[in-house]
């Protein structure tokens, strides 16, 4: 009977402070916008706004489960992919998880109510072969004194770096830390991450180290002194955006064979060489900037010591022929 009594209590509590679906968004995205990129924000309100043009922008506490059901089959019949369509479930279901927990919403109407994906996710998403990653390294475009097209996929393949990682980098950012050279992704000044796990230390791969990146962050790279190590401007909120355009059009026109591999495939390629290196998931995960799930390791586990960290680099290997680069970067070092 105590049960009963104080469940009525609680919903009367929320019902008092019941609110429209649009005003539960707001203030949910409010709090979250100070940790997301201005695109990223962008997605939320427009997966948001589709959401409420469904269901209907009524009290949050009148919204349920035959709403989102419907939410559900109004978006697949629409032609959207399960994917995309349990994305829309999954922010809908984590703002009123949210809104749970401040009193506002009395129950996570959307919860449990995702598609089954008929395929694997890691099957869809598409890692490079060794034959891949040869034809791209012995025909990137190499220019004259320039060692960007050199550095940002060899980086790209040895770290798990995404793009906008990569070329957002600072001098300052190649470091040492406990005597061992890291990559350190931050978010200061215009940098950004794609989320709070993505503020970590990569180290650097030996491949990298013995084939002259330190020298030329010292004594080569535009922005050695201070400022982008690349000499990139910040353009329409990225700084991957103009270099990544002309890397995506040479390599559509000329390597791709798979609409499936694109730049991202470097990331996808570090993450199953070590996956098939039997490295445990939180290893990889901390490496790549992945939120680490379980109670155990998410909430109470320290992160990995950086030599850790470093031992897991270097477990991997590639049987590439880079001497076309190494010939390159040679010759920028003579015009240097």
């Amino acid at each position: 009977m105590q049960k009963t009594v104080t469940d009525l209590l609680y919903r009367e509590k929320v019902q008092s402070r019941d609110k429209l679906l649009s005003e539960v968004i707001r203030m949910y995205l409010e709090e979250k916008s100070p940790n997301l990129k201005p695109r990223t924000l962008l997605g939320y309100e427009t997966i948001f706004a589709r959401n409420i043009s469904i269901i209907g922008d009524r009290k949050v506490n009148a919204v349920k489960r035959e709403d989102v059901i419907r939410l559900r089959s109004a978006l697949i019949s629409e032609g959207m992919k399960e994917r995309t369509c349990n994305t829309h479930l999954v922010h809908l279901s984590s703002m009123l998880r949210w809104a749970v927990r401040q009193e506002i919403c009395a129950r996570n109407c959307a919860e449990g109510l995702l598609l089954t994906l008929s395929n694997r996710h890691d099957s869809e998403r598409k890692r490079f072969s060794i034959d891949d990653l040869q034809s791209i390294f012995s025909n990137i475009p190499l220019i004259a004194g320039d060692e960007t097209n050199v550095w940002i996929p060899l980086i790209a393949l040895f770290s798990g770096m995404r793009k906008e990682e990569i070329c957002q980098l600072e001098r300052g950012d190649v470091r040492h830390e406990d005597g061992i050279w890291v990559f350190d992704i931050n978010s200061k000044g215009e940098k950004t991450t794609k989320t709070e796990a993505g503020l970590r230390l990569v180290p650097i791969h030996s491949k990298l180290l013995h084939m002259g990146f330190i020298e030329f962050c010292n004594n080569r790279a535009r922005g050695k002194h201070s400022g982008n190590l690349w000499g990139f401007v910040r353009w329409r909120e990225s700084w991957c955006k103009r270099w990544g355009g002309r890397f995506n059009e040479w390599y559509s026109k000329n390597v791709q064979t798979d609409k499936g591999k694109v730049f991202h495939s470097f990331r996808h390629t570090f993450v199953d060489e070590l996956k098939q290196s039997n490295l445990s998931k939180e290893l990889v995960s901390e490496l790549v900037g992945h939120v680490v799930k379980g109670e155990t390791f998410g909430r109470y586990g320290k992160g990995y010591s950086v030599q850790v960290l470093k031992n897991a680099v270097e477990i991997l290997s590639y049987d590439i022929d880079l001497t076309r680069l190494e010939n390159h970067i040679g010759s920028c070092c003579s015009i240097s």
